[in-house]
């Protein structure tokens, strides 16, 4: 692989390149560049789009590798919001034992679970889920969690990483916008000593991204998103730190990779 696609892998396959392609085309919309062993790609939006997915996969996959080694087999990955299933994908070809992607729209799930069909991944499946609704009791735990890019679209991040915990054995990747920071705020508290905390930033939702009617969502800055990780129960937090040269979003922290351990 050239070094661009240096962290990802291509999705073996020996359907010809011309069925692959048919295939991806009957689907357009494509968010992902899905890439297949015979030459076969999906056409995406846009060449910025592709270079902030490759940039969040170096950033993730690395440590990935290195932190379960050769227990890839051993590993089980549930991939909350998954989109259109590209890292749980990625999981998937790395041999992990059961990947599941959960995600609210049907059109993602339908783009997903052709992907799997088109790989043969037998250890990937998809489903149309509302992450709110995700427990162990029901869902299980898994050694690996994954929460990209989508807890700066919710107006409940606080809930929605208690239940990001619950589900999590060992390892979860949390990726997101946040927002800048600033000195910290300050708020009386009854008869009691003023408090003070980091900052969450109270947006305008995206409805391209928000599911029902959320007029707000909120954007945590890093040091309350570190915060509120602890809060829910993670003991220890790694931040992916990127080369100068990566996507400049990343680079100046305004989107962050944080890896958050259970024990």
């Amino acid at each position: 692989m050239g070094e661009r696609y240096a962290s990802t892998m291509a999705i073996p396959t020996r359907d010809p390149k011309n069925y692959t392609e048919e295939a991806l085309k009957k689907l357009p919309g494509w968010f992902y560049q899905f890439r297949f062993s015979n030459g076969a790609t999906s056409e995406v939006v846009d060449e910025l789009t592709s270079v902030i997915h490759q940039t969040r996969a170096d950033l993730i996959f690395p440590f990935l590798d290195d932190f379960f080694g050769e227990r890839w087999d051993k590993i089980r990955c549930l991939d909350l919001a998954c989109h259109q299933g590209w890292f749980a994908t990625q999981v998937a070809l790395r041999g992990a034992t059961k990947v599941q992607g959960i995600d609210i729209r049907n059109e993602h799930v339908v783009r997903a679970l052709a992907i799997r069909e088109l790989g043969h991944l037998a250890n990937m499946n998809v489903s149309q889920r509302n992450l709110y609704a995700v427990t162990p009791e029901d869902d299980g735990t898994y050694e690996l969690t994954l929460f990209l890019g989508i807890l700066y679209h919710l107006d409940n991040p606080l809930e929605a990483l208690r239940i990001v915990r619950s589900v999590t054995k060992k390892l979860c990747v949390i990726e997101t916008q946040v927002a800048r920071s600033s000195p910290e705020l300050h708020c009386l508290w009854g008869s009691g000593s003023p408090r003070k905390g980091p900052g969450i930033a109270v947006v305008h939702s995206d409805e391209t991204h928000v599911a029902g009617s959320r007029s707000v969502v909120l954007v945590p800055t890093l040091d309350a998103l570190y915060q509120i990780l602890y809060a829910v129960g993670f003991q220890r937090l790694y931040l992916s730190i990127p080369r100068p040269d990566m996507y400049e979003q990343f680079a100046c922290f305004d989107r962050v990779v944080v890896f958050a351990q259970t024990g």
